[in-house]
């Protein structure tokens, strides 16, 4: 039986989360204009916070303010490889690296499977050694460059047990034939963890369902 592990990524594998981090990053490595649309960014996530909509066309939105319609690039990637390299130096949970590095060692493959989007998460995930990345797909132009419009729906939810499933039959797994194992920090990743054969909610003050593990990753 194969073992695998699944990793969530923002207050699992981070410290703290990446997405609002990103499009500041972008936007202040730019021309610096783009900054100017914090304010309505702040207010798209009380909106959101008011279910005036949903994940999807919030990420849409801020994508498009601050760094643009196409969101990878020539011009867009040093700033891109400046953002990972950052959350790789300063922004991973010491119980993460030591956990991802148990896991490698025992043969464990390690997925990423994350809200967060292609354009920084597969970078990442890769920087970090795992065999794999399910993140948040996005369109792209007839130049190949990813667009800010997500391409599906946002990977949230029950959606990363649909991804995952996917995944596994690309692999030419059944799922009887592997062992799941799913760390993540909150419990609206309820799917995933019941999916799993065994389920770690992680985080210091973290409050488990019957059937969960729970672990602090803030100190190795």
């Amino acid at each position: 039986m194969q073992r695998i592990a699944l990793y969530d990524l923002d207050r699992t594998v981070t410290r703290a989360p990446t997405f609002t981090p990103f499009l500041v990053h972008m936007a202040a490595r730019g021309t610096g204009l783009r900054l100017l649309g914090l304010p309505l960014w702040v207010l798209a996530m009380l909106g959101y916070k008011a279910r005036l909509y949903g994940r999807e066309a919030l990420k849409r939105f801020g994508l498009r303010l601050l760094v643009g319609r196409v969101v990878t690039g020539p011009a867009l990637q040093p700033r891109i490889d400046a953002f990972v390299a950052r959350q790789l130096a300063h922004n991973i949970q010491p119980g993460a690296r030591a956990q991802m590095a148990a896991d490698r060692a025992a043969g464990v493959r390690l997925v990423l499977v994350t809200a967060a989007p292609e354009i920084y998460a597969d970078a990442m995930a890769a920087g970090l050694g795992f065999d794999a990345c399910i993140a948040t797909r996005h369109r792209r132009d007839a130049r190949g460059h990813l667009l800010a419009a997500i391409d599906g729906a946002n990977n949230y939810g029950a959606r990363k047990v649909a991804r995952v499933e996917e995944w596994l039959a690309a692999q030419g797994l059944i799922r009887t034939d592997v062992h799941f194992t799913a760390y993540t920090d909150h419990a609206s990743d309820a799917p995933i963890l019941d999916f799993a054969d065994e389920a770690v909610l992680v985080g210091r003050y973290a409050s488990p369902r019957p059937g969960w593990a729970s672990a602090d990753w803030s100190a190795a």
